[in-house]
């Protein structure tokens, strides 16, 4: 399984991801930090506190994106012999990764789908084994490996 492969792929995608959410962070700190001394009216300092309000919420956001690359990094190296956070799944049409969402990519021809254990999916292999089929929506899905 292309198991290594696969968790450097959604790393790429995870730190994008925290270069997004730092540029936007950056953008709401430089609105908020306006000289007051030069804001005249209330619209301005209402328009500053909308910016700080953001700001807090990016870098919640952005905190969150960065423990969830050092959990895949922590990852890389790691080996599952059944299904939980972490796992790379598989199936005979697809890898499963449980951990945290990325877009789907492609590897060696099938696609990647990554998910939370929050995700109803989750619910749905928790459990499974090698050699199990798991019903996702209307398709059906062998498993064929665990790591």
């Amino acid at each position: 399984m292309k198991r290594k492969a696969i968790i450097e792929r959604i790393i790429a995608e995870q730190k994008k991801t925290i270069l997004g959410l730092q540029e936007t962070t950056d953008n709401y700190r430089t609105a908020a930090d306006m000289d007051e001394e030069s804001t005249h009216d209330t619209e301005d300092y209402s328009h500053i506190s909308q910016a700080k309000d953001m700001q807090l919420r990016y870098e919640q956001m952005l905190a969150e994106a960065q423990r969830n690359l050092a959990f895949l990094q922590a990852e890389l190296e790691a080996v599952h012999d059944e299904i939980e956070n972490g796992t790379i799944i598989e199936t005979d049409k697809n890898y499963l990764f449980v951990g945290i969402p990325v877009p789907v990519f492609k590897m060696d021809g099938k696609d990647v789908v990554s998910f939370s254990e929050e995700a109803p999916i989750f619910k749905k292999i928790k459990g499974k084994k090698v050699e199990d089929r798991v019903e996702i929506g209307s398709n059906s899905y062998k498993i064929l490996s665990v790591s």
